[in-house]
């Protein structure tokens, strides 16, 4: 049977093949009684305390805290007097109940304007299908395998962690509880597969890839073993990096690179620290946001912020403004043709509110603010302006530039002399050069000489007006890009948490004169490797 490839998003890093283990349909029982709901709750919420109580003793108190929260949602006598309800008054078995009456508080969750709480209500569901069955008297049994289901909760996660390879989910969100403890805990996730993923078989092998948002069905032997390696790759990667975290990201001949974090949630920002993250090189503010139906006010931005700054304090962080449009446009917006800056200048108070919520977040961080999409100064000039009165006499943070695109590449020197880092996409960048779609822009297409050409102008603009230079897109955690990069003189490489530790061990590998040699052949369209030797 041929392969059929499942596209989603992805949600946490890595890849995992193995048997499909289906998330078990709500056990179908008729007992009935308060008494049996009310044993429901109680279990599952001490189970719940239970999980918690492990991730504590773990050093996970943000994944502790999230676990925990479930145990008091079972205990909300609002909850409770629904249930009862239900079963007195509608003669609902105590599991039916139970499913219904959480399905109702998870709909209202869902339809608040206020992203952070509507994430809770997948967490609602996981919290409903435990509590059901056990009020059912049905235990669950360890999974192992690959999970694949509608939606799943966080404590689900942490519980089923140690024994499941991947999660594959039809919904889900990138910032919901459950894949921020799927991060934290070295899961690979992919979720939006959608509807066609419910079609897998309790058994059918399958590979779940976290890296590009993926599920492979019917996958082939060579596909099977590749993804087998990766993830034995991986879990190495991750123990050399943990034991590495304290040797310095220095070449072979004394060339410092920065390696920092990519991270939307807190738990990447930890994994970041403990693999040996400077700070985090790319915050994405907008993934939160995704389904608002308005511009999110300054409260909600500092809201979402503070878990994720709190762990860098005196450390850098970079937080990118919203980045919306194209394949990330939330309700409000569609219909709307700029992207990034554009439409943040669009929206002047919406932009001043976010830079009011950044402000109050930030704690002892040093901060940097990143303005993404810029294709002119005037877009810099006007961002910095509003940065200086959502600031009001305090402090000002550094101001940076995302390089982009062409005409951003083409203008960095311009761009430089205003700003106080640039930061180089290389995903988007590939993509507009190239005319690819972003999916193939991610696959190394930053190798061609004409990409190249405008990473090296940035970083050189950068270097000529005494500005540090990132690169925060795939090619910075690109094995073969890295020393690329590195040769053509960028200070930091901002990469996902999980690729960190891997990263530095990549740089102190490399001798800097080497990579700079490749990196001239690679500009005049000669492939060569790190050392600089023709291939």
């Amino acid at each position: 049977m041929r392969e059929r490839v499942l596209r989603g998003v992805a949600a946490a890093p890595g890849v995992g093949e193995g048997p499909a283990c289906v998330l078990d349909a709500a056990p179908a029982s008729r007992r009935r009684g308060l008494a049996s709901a009310r044993d429901g709750l109680e279990t599952a919420a001490a189970e719940l305390e239970e999980i918690a109580r492990r991730l504590l003793e773990q050093g996970r108190r943000p994944e502790a805290e999230i676990v925990e929260t479930g145990a008091l949602m079972a205990r909300d006598p609002a909850l409770w007097a629904r249930v009862e309800a239900l079963v007195r008054s509608a003669g609902r078995p105590a599991a039916g109940a139970l499913r219904e009456a959480v399905e109702e508080m998870a709909a209202q969750l869902e339809a608040l304007d206020d992203p952070l709480l509507a994430e809770r209500a997948d967490d609602v569901r996981s919290l409903g299908r435990r509590a059901a069955a056990r009020a059912a008297g049905v235990r669950r049994e360890a999974a192992s395998g690959l999970l694949v289901a509608e939606s799943i909760g966080p404590a689900e996660v942490a519980e089923l962690a140690p024994e499941v390879k991947g999660i594959a989910l039809a919904g889900g969100g990138v910032t919901a509880h459950a894949a921020i403890v799927a991060r934290s805990l070295g899961v690979p996730m992919v979720i939006g597969l959608g509807p066609a993923l419910l079609e897998v078989a309790a058994g059918e092998v399958i590979v779940v890839d976290g890296d590009w948002g993926e599920l492979v069905r019917h996958p082939t032997p060579e596909r099977l073993a590749a993804a087998r390696e990766a993830g034995e790759r991986r879990l190495a990667a991750r123990r050399r990096a943990l034991a590495g975290r304290g040797e310095p990201a220095v070449t072979s001949d004394g060339r410092a690179v920065r390696v920092l974090a990519n991270a939307a949630s807190p738990a990447e920002v930890l994994e970041a620290l403990a693999q040996g993250a400077e700070g985090v090189g790319l915050l994405r503010t907008e993934l939160l946001f995704l389904d608002s139906r308005s511009w999110p006010d300054a409260r909600q931005h500092a809201r979402f912020l503070e878990p994720i700054l709190a762990p860098l304090a005196g450390r850098t962080a970079t937080v990118r403004l919203l980045d919306f449009g194209g394949d990330k446009t939330p309700p409000f917006l569609r219909g709307a043709a700029g992207r990034g800056v554009e439409l943040l200048l669009e929206a002047p108070a919406a932009l001043e509110a976010q830079l009011r919520g950044i402000l109050a977040a930030a704690g002892g961080v040093e901060l940097r603010i990143l303005v993404p999409m810029v294709t002119a100064r005037a877009q810099v000039e006007a961002v910095r302006a509003s940065l200086r009165r959502a600031a009001d006499g305090a402090r000002m943070p550094a101001l940076g530039a995302m390089i982009e695109t062409p005409a951003a590449a083409r203008a960095a020197a311009e761009l430089a002399a205003v700003l106080d880092f640039l930061s180089i996409g290389t995903n988007d960048l590939t993509q507009l050069v190239l005319g690819l779609d972003r999916e193939r822009s991610s696959l190394g297409p930053v190798l061609h000489p004409a990409v190249l050409r405008l990473v090296a102008a940035t970083i050189r603009a950068g270097q000529a007006a005494g500005i540090p230079v990132e690169v925060c897109g795939e090619a910075a955690s690109d094995p073969t890009a890295t020393p690329l990069l590195v040769g053509l003189g960028a200070d930091e490489l901002s990469v996902g948490a999980a690729r960190v530790g891997e990263v530095r061990e990549w740089v102190r590998a490399l001798s800097y004169e080497e990579c700079r040699a490749a990196a001239k052949s690679a500009l005049l369209g000669q492939p060569v490797d790190a050392a600089g030797e023709r291939v």
